[in-house]
């Protein structure tokens, strides 16, 4: 299992190869989304990833697993990097795969121009076949069209089974194109954001390690550690707010801040938006066990400088009576992520 870690260093590599074309170039084939999808499938399981990082640091030296950490978290880096700076668009993925499928049009084209043409004169001697019982004619005669009429349905008979044999590579290459039509990059992103987490667990920064043993309450470890909401939550409500209710942030550190963790990156709400933020609020409070929802929406809100008199009073907008338009479209957004 340790193998899978170095198994990851090139498959990413090449991952970061395909977005940088696409972010330079706008370059895309089918043959590259096929790769995003396959890679995605391949890689898409957290503790099966953890376990591997655990083989290795119990199976090499420190300096040898350090290595390959390190170059693996560098690959994940420039991933989460790339996808920030241009996101792979869903009609890029549509026009991959819609290519794939019309691969073989011209072919049946030219094909389906062949068999026609040779249609014809196979009906004709099969009619000159059939007819030739109705009159008199020679033995002679009946074995020149029953040969003509062989020749014929042989020739077109070959053309034919060239044309079904494109029907079906055509077939075959529709379904596939059909399996590889998801756009995958967000959730790789996502995965990619989990997977640096783990690997700064193993490869800790040299800052955290040269920290001078200063005693900390257990009561602030705590805090610091503890994740109120997943990744996973947190991603699909960063992908609908960033540039949107809050500005420009990366996942990384919208995860921090929303779980309250120390981060240099301040999460700020975007002018306009305190309303629909609150409303964010209350629902993510609501997953919360009663014992930490007023703590962390205490924290959250002066993190935010909202007041709490301004958020009681506003935060049920989005869902009262007569919502805004904004706010009805922002409330149905939520209902996807949190229903």
């Amino acid at each position: 299992m340790a193998g899978k870690i170095q198994t990851m260093i090139p498959q990413y590599g090449e991952l970061n190869r395909i977005y940088r074309d696409y972010i330079d170039n706008y370059a895309f084939s089918f043959d590259r989304q096929k790769f995003i999808s396959d890679f995605y499938q391949e890689y898409n399981d957290m503790k099966s990833f953890e376990a591997a990082i655990l083989e290795l640091v119990l199976d090499k030296q420190k300096e040898q697993y350090t290595l390959i950490l390190n170059s693996l978290k560098t690959e994940i880096e420039k991933s989460i990097q790339a996808y920030e700076i241009r996101p792979l668009s869903d009609r890029a993925i549509e026009r991959a795969c819609y290519q794939h499928m019309e691969r073989y049009s011209q072919e049946i084209e030219a094909q389906l121009d062949v068999t026609r043409s040779l249609s014809k004169p196979l009906n004709e001697a099969n009619n000159r076949y059939d007819s030739i019982g109705y009159r008199e004619h020679t033995a002679e005669e009946e074995k020149q069209a029953e040969k003509e009429y062989e020749r014929c349905k042989a020739e077109y008979d070959r053309e034919k089974a060239k044309l079904n044999k494109l029907y079906d590579q055509q077939k075959a290459t529709r379904t596939e194109a059909f399996q590889y039509m998801k756009n995958c990059c967000a959730d790789i992103y996502r995965q990619s954001c989990l997977f640096l987490d783990i690997l700064k667990k193993y490869i800790p920064d040299g800052k955290q390690e040269n920290k001078s043993s200063e005693p900390i309450s257990q009561q602030e470890t705590t805090e610091e550690q503890q994740e109120y909401f997943s990744m996973k939550l947190l991603s699909l409500i960063h992908e609908v707010c960033k540039g949107e209710q809050f500005e420009e942030i990366s996942a990384p550190d919208f995860y921090a801040n929303m779980n309250l963790h120390p981060c240099n990156c301040k999460l700020k709400i975007k002018p306009r938006e305190k309303i629909r933020v609150c409303y964010l609020i209350f629902l993510m409070s609501e997953k919360l066990s009663k014992q930490d929802r007023d703590k962390w929406k205490d924290r959250i809100l002066k993190l935010l400088d909202i007041d709490d008199s301004y958020y009681k009073s506003k935060y049920k907008e989005p869902v009262s009576d007569f919502p805004s338009d904004s706010n009805q479209n922002f409330a149905k957004e939520m209902e996807h992520i949190f229903r």
